[in-house]
């Protein structure tokens, strides 16, 4: 029996010196990472949005910088060019003959109110410009340096894009239908 007792003493000493391992002890350390990453998207569009009417073609009309769409622009990128062009040869509305209606006056559109992403001084405000079918480039000085002019991480806006003109000295009657399409180009840098 002593003998029985002495091994059961022996164990315990052994197991609670094991266990007292499992403690921590002056020295010890734990270390553990967590990895976490995240993204910025980039975000580069433009959306066009049609002014639902027919224009006012009627002979001898003045018509100045009627809303005829908005432009909705969503970049944080830098524009290497905004680029606004015309369907037709002419950069006016044309019949399906491809003949331009003889306007008055040139129509010309532009953009009334503020718009960060084009340059309005370009768009000859109020007389705004005539489209071409190559287009030309109106991206503004900020659209093009975000970094520097917009620090809040980029640009979010409607524009509106009016038109003007005056209708035909022609007189009636004039059959057909004149249209044409506008076309916003937007490339980042």
């Amino acid at each position: 029996m002593k003998v029985m007792l002495k091994i059961k003493l022996a164990a315990l000493l052994v197991a609670s010196s094991f266990g007292s391992q499992a403690l921590a002890a002056t020295g010890d350390t734990a270390i553990g990472s967590l990895n976490i990453s995240g993204n910025v998207p980039a975000v580069f569009s433009v959306t066009t949005r049609g002014i639902p009417g027919d224009l006012d073609l009627t002979p001898g009309s003045i018509v100045i910088q009627r809303l005829i769409g908005i432009l909705h622009f969503k970049f944080n990128e830098d524009a290497a060019s905004i680029t606004i062009a015309s369907s037709t040869a002419s950069g006016g509305p044309e019949d399906g003959g491809g003949n331009a209606y003889s306007f008055g006056t040139a129509f010309s559109v532009s953009v009334p109110g503020t718009c960060n992403s084009l340059d309005l001084t370009a768009l000859g405000l109020p007389a705004g410009v005539v489209l071409t079918p190559a287009g030309t480039d109106y991206k503004s000085s900020v659209a093009a340096d975000l970094t520097t002019n917009v620090p809040v991480g980029g640009i979010e806006e409607d524009c509106q894009l009016g038109a003007s003109w005056t209708g035909t000295s022609t007189s009636l009657p004039l059959a057909g239908v004149y249209s044409m399409s506008i076309t916003v180009t937007m490339v980042a840098l």
